[in-house]
């Protein structure tokens, strides 16, 4: 049978057609493919990760009681569970964990205190947070609505306070997207970014010094555990300390650490300290457990706060993920 070269050329054109589209199917079940195996292993990889977590959560949580049962009410900066990384096989990885004191930052929450079901103002605390502005050298009136708007934010009342503000802002034309004042505790340290004020002082001056915890107890600070540049945070518990004092402080203190309040203050008693904001310790009991899954594939991080209290539990305050 003859066929033409026109016939010919129609032929090896269809055919060239059939592969093409036939390519193009291939390629776009294979790809289908890939993804749903990508989304199996990360599902997967979630659901291991979140085991692991929690996993490495207990474990330190009973290492922290061990540490704290024996060695009392003292844990100093160069303590193991402060200073050590500890590591635990996975699948086809490894996760990393290291446990943080964070004792010395000044909880948000603390700015009341609850006192026959009723928030009233925490004045220590209060005056705590105006030195430590001043030594930021933030004018004192952004210190006042910094105060002023996080009490604002947690009390129950719509009724603001002298420089706070309440709900008829947050909902006003200014704001947007419009919200409500919270009503509650703080439970993260982003959502002090709802405060007008917070963009004043600048972010870097609240990351650095603040925490959020949703806890009201009057706080205090371990005085065995501040490091070098930390000097600001230990001038902030003390009426006359300065910067310069503090540091000088830490620069100075024993690795080992104090164990009594009469033997800290005498070996600096050319410092001037003045009246203390907040109760001075030499343990710690909030923790922060920083945790980082790492595999082939995928990697991911936990911050995990634990507060271990009177009742000796490890009572988990937050959980925050980041990859998973």
């Amino acid at each position: 049978m003859y066929i033409s070269n026109k016939n010919k050329g129609v032929v090896l054109l269809s055919v060239l057609m059939v592969i093409l589209l036939l390519s193009s199917i291939a390629a776009y079940l294979g790809n289908k493919y890939f993804i749903s195996l990508k989304r199996f292993a990360y599902l997967e990889y979630q659901t291991h990760a979140i085991n692991y977590y929690r996993g490495v959560e207990s474990i330190s949580i009973n290492r922290i009681k061990e540490e704290i049962d024996a060695n009392k009410k003292y844990l100093p900066r160069n303590h193991p569970l402060l200073n050590d990384t500890f590591s635990y096989e996975a699948n086809n990885g490894f996760i990393k964990t290291t446990v943080k004191d964070i004792s010395n930052c000044i909880n948000v929450n603390s700015l009341v205190r609850l006192e026959n079901n009723q928030l009233k103002d925490n004045s220590e605390n209060i005056k705590r947070v105006k030195k430590l502005f001043d030594l930021l050298e933030i004018d004192e009136i952004y210190a006042n609505e910094f105060i002023d708007q996080a009490i604002d934010w947690i009390d129950k009342d719509s009724d603001p306070r002298p420089y706070g503000l309440e709900d008829y802002y947050y909902t006003g034309p200014l704001v947007n997207p419009k919200h409500y004042s919270g009503m509650r505790y703080f439970y993260d340290l982003n959502e002090l970014k709802s405060l007008p004020v917070s963009r004043i002082i600048g972010w870097n001056h609240i990351v650095e010094n603040f925490c959020a915890l949703p806890i009201t107890e009057r706080s205090y600070i371990n005085i065995n555990t501040f490091k070098k540049g930390e000097g600001i945070m230990l001038a902030s518990a003390f009426e006359e300390l300065s910067i310069d004092d503090a540091e000088y402080v830490i620069f100075n203190m024993p690795e080992e650490g104090f164990d009594e309040l009469n033997t800290f203050f005498n070996n600096f008693s050319n410092i001037d300290f003045g009246d203390v904001y907040t109760d001075i310790n030499f343990s710690t009991n909030k923790f922060l457990l920083v945790s980082e899954l790492i595999t082939d594939e995928f990697n991911s991080k936990s911050q995990i706060t634990i507060y271990y209290g009177n009742n000796k539990n490890g009572d988990i305050l937050a959980r925050t993920y980041n990859g998973i």
